[in-house]
């Protein structure tokens, strides 16, 4: 699979509702469908969990990770 890095600003409401899709699917043990810039995947239900938090030059960062190997997903 090709290398690719996406960062993407969304707006409250697209994070609200995609974090509640996020929980609800995690919730219930179920792969999680999403599309990112034209790139529709499927989280495997099996994925790692990470929560991260980075400070570099005054500024934080808070990221929750899904990780998984592209042979995991279905």
């Amino acid at each position: 699979m090709a290398e690719r890095d996406i960062e993407k600003n969304v707006d409250r409401t697209y994070f609200v509702d995609t974090l509640r899709r996020l929980a609800d699917a995690l919730e219930r043990r179920e792969p999680f469908r999403i599309q990112v810039q034209n790139k529709r995947f499927t989280v495997p239900q099996a994925a790692e969990l990470v929560v991260e938090h980075e400070v570099e030059d005054g500024r934080e960062e808070l990221s929750l990770e899904l990780q998984w190997r592209a042979d995991e997903a279905d």
